[in-house]
């Protein structure tokens, strides 16, 4: 079953919710100022049943400009949009700028609807039927039948109910496998269920039980209950109307322009890069540095612009722009919104997000973030998401990358096969980032090599936190099996790195390993070449177990061996003394060797022994 959400539009007074009585039986006007004053003021809801047995959600917004605001919190995700224009008064100001703000907001199909038809004869409705057509001829209701109707006799609207069947027939389904989404209109409470919010269900499907996180406040919640159009439900799809009663969340912490989501689907931001274009009807250059209204779901925010090509635009002009806000906003890569003056408050143009976490631009760096955006703009799903991950540095959280960009596991499956992108564990990464990051290890390990000749390569630990610091071990471990690196006892080197000692370095390398041999538990002081001591201590040939005092490896094994069978002679405990008699030695070489295991995870001390730990 399809789900399709039919919007009206159109100047105050032209008809817009008699027009839904008629298709529905339904009076959208819910609020007593609205009856007593016979306008609209906020957003009204109806349904309406289709020839086909399916039922289309139907929200009506004012006309009059002092609640345009309002019209916005109910124009985004409309899949069909009446145009309601009154035959005895024609195009108006608000008929103008709602077109307008439909146009930016991307709203694809839409009939044009003349009411109040009875009233006017022939001839002038004809003339109002060629300045409509002017109206609409560089917009989306260019080819959009236009029908006469008349919401008091009821003429035209059956032609109008079969042409809404026909049209949404035609109408592509939106996405329900993707996180849900619910920009939030309503919200109240209701006796003996709690919070309530209202709203149109973007995308995504959402179903009793589901957890669910109200941004950009990160209020946590479940729902409860599902309502659609007054029938309770276990699961809603996008393109419904859906009242969601929720658990764990109070009434006073919501407010219209929230967002209700799926936990971790969204991320909040205070900065969004955008492509903005101003109306051809605006009357004012727009100036970078200019606050504006932005308007994207149900959500109103001031904003300050930023253009990245440009000092100003004018009317009909397009941009690349930063908008940079005051408090977070909860948007989407691919979201419409509309701008409007901060005073007076008039539309002034929109456009689509292109980036929700971008870095703060500068003058001198725009050209670089104008060729990104464009890719973002103008390129395939594949294009987009290789140049998010490129955005955010080459590396991404492939979690952090699905909620940013609504990414599906087959889009970054297919970058993957490509080769564009690689995935490794939990992260992504760009080919060409892993390309740099060869590129910058390989010359790491080149100066590595030439200061320290006699070091087996560098350590991982090191390594890690010069190439990729803060990320976890594994992932970089797994990162390294991408190149043809040498890995050896947790060292990176080289492939084709090799130690060779000059004839005096193996001479002084011999006579370390002889002494300490011969020291045995009573090691000597060891002034040999610094460089082959480092080296061997590197290698893991002799073990510091404290400054100044240094074990062959195979003397430290046989210290262990030692330890193991003084604990079995003496109940699993073993005391200073003992050991030190037993490997015969002083005591400060016996402690420094019990000290050492116990550093190591060997032993552990308790009471005047120590116990072998298992």
């Amino acid at each position: 079953m399809k789900h399709i959400l039919i919007g009206t539009a159109g100047h105050v007074d032209h008809g817009k919710t008699a027009l839904i009585r008629a298709l529905t039986g339904i009076d959208a006007d819910r609020l007593q100022e609205e009856k007593s004053r016979g306008i609209t003021i906020d957003l009204g809801f109806a349904h309406m049943n289709l020839p086909n047995g399916d039922v289309a959600s139907i929200v009506d917004v004012p006309g009059h400009e002092k609640f345009i605001k309002n019209m916005l919190a109910g124009a985004g995700g409309m899949d069909l949009v009446l145009l309601v224009i009154a035959a005895d008064d024609g195009v108006m100001p608000q008929t103008r700028e709602h077109l307008g703000i439909l146009q930016l907001l991307n709203v694809q199909d839409g009939i044009i609807v003349l009411t109040k038809s009875d009233l006017v004869d022939t001839e002038w409705q004809d003339m109002i039927w060629e300045d409509v057509k002017n109206t609409v001829v560089d917009t989306f209701l260019r080819d959009a039948p236009i029908i006469s109707v008349s919401s008091h006799t009821g003429q035209g609207i059956p032609e109008l109910m079969q042409c809404i069947d026909e049209k949404i027939k035609k109408a592509t389904a939106k996405n329900t496998t993707i996180p849900f989404r619910i920009p939030i209109d309503r919200v109240f409470s209701a006796e003996g269920f709690g919070t309530v919010v209202t709203g149109t269900l973007t995308e995504g499907t959402i179903k009793v039980g589901d957890s669910t996180d109200i941004y950009p406040e990160g209020i946590q919640g479940r729902v409860r209950n599902l309502q659609v159009h007054g029938s309770q439900v276990e699961t809603v799809y996008a393109g419904q109307r859906v009242a969601v009663n929720l658990s764990g969340v109070k009434r006073d912490d919501i407010l219209r322009g929230h967002v209700l989501a799926r936990p971790d689907s969204l991320h909040p931001t205070r900065m969004l890069d955008v492509k903005l274009s101003i109306i051809k009807d605006c009357s004012k250059e727009i100036a970078s540095g200019t606050r504006l209204h932005f308007h994207n779901g149900t959500q109103s925010i001031l904003c300050k612009l930023v253009l990245m090509e440009t000092d100003k635009l004018t009317a009909g002009q397009s941009a690349y722009a930063q908008l940079r806000f005051g408090e977070e906003v909860a948007v989407k890569a691919g979201d419409n919104f509309v701008v409007r003056f901060y005073s007076p408050m008039e539309t002034v143009g929109g456009g689509v997000v292109l980036n929700t976490a971008p870095k703060k631009h500068r003058k001198s760096q725009s050209s670089e973030a104008v060729k990104a955006l464009e890719a973002l703009e103008k390129g395939d799903a594949g294009t987009q998401i290789h140049q998010e991950i490129t955005n955010q540095g080459g590396i991404m959280l492939l979690e952090e990358l699905k909620k940013r960009m609504s990414a599906s596991t087959q889009e970054i499956d297919s970058l993957a096969e490509q080769g564009r992108i690689i995935k490794i564990g939990t992260y992504v990464i760009t080919d060409s980032h892993r390309e740099n990051l060869g590129s910058r290890i390989t010359t790491l390990l080149k100066s590595y090599h030439h200061e320290n000749p006699l070091h087996q390569g560098v350590g991982m630990a090191e390594l890690r936190s010069q190439i990729l610091p803060g990320k976890k071990t594994a992932f970089f471990e797994e990162l390294l099996s991408l190149y043809n690196f040498k890995i050896q006892d947790g060292r990176v080197a080289l492939q084709d790195f090799e130690i060779t000692y000059t004839k005096e370095q193996k001479t002084a390398r011999d006579a370390i390993l002889s002494s300490l041999s011969q020291g045995s538990f009573s090691p000597p002081t060891i002034n040999e070449d610094k460089q082959v001591l480092e080296a061997l201590l590197a290698e893991g040939t002799i073990i510091s177990t404290e400054p100044g005092i240094i074990f062959s490896a195979e003397t430290i094994e046989k210290a262990k061996v030692c330890f193991s069978s003084l604990a079995n002679q003496h109940g699993g405990s073993v005391t200073l003394a003992q050991f030190r008699d037993e490997v015969q030695t002083s005591r400060k070489f016996a402690l420094s060797l019990l000290e050492y295991f116990d550093r190591v995870g060997f032993t552990r001390k308790v009471g005047e022994g120590r116990e072998i730990l298992s």
